[in-house]
């Protein structure tokens, strides 16, 4: 079996016809790792939207079932909870109130909680209901 070397002329010669590879591999890379970055980043904020709206339905609904509480009440907060973490813009609540049950609907505009992709998420809608037994 015959080995072949490889003077160093020839490894020189192979090695400089590499130059700017890196740059060409980096250049289709990046764009690809930067949106997944991006995308994480907007669907973290989109879950972040989707749990808050889910507190706040929670809270207004609690609101109505206490002895008292009534419709505009429950609205009030449920706007109150979206508004202290700063999505209560385009944000509503919605109440039914039955004799037996209360329910609580927050939906948010998923546009209003977009960090920059919002080609992806225009027109959805966030929604989040909580029905609770009065007692």
């Amino acid at each position: 079996m015959k080995l072949l070397k490889h003077s160093k002329s020839q490894q020189a010669i192979s090695a400089s016809n590499r130059t700017g590879a890196l740059t060409v591999e980096f250049a289709i890379v990046v764009p690809l790792i930067f949106l997944l970055f991006l995308g994480g980043l907007e669907l973290s904020a989109l879950n972040f939207a989707r749990q808050t709206a889910g507190n706040a339905s929670y809270e207004a609904a609690r609101k109505l079932i206490i002895p008292g509480g009534t419709a505009a009440q429950a609205q009030a907060e449920g706007l109150r909870q979206m508004n202290i973490v700063g999505l209560g813009t385009g944000a509503t609540v919605t109440i039914v109130n039955d004799p037996d049950y209360a329910t609580a609907t927050v939906s948010v505009p998923a546009s209003n909680v977009s960090w920059g992709l919002v080609r992806f998420c225009s027109g959805y809608t966030l929604r989040q209901s909580c029905t609770l037994t009065k007692e």
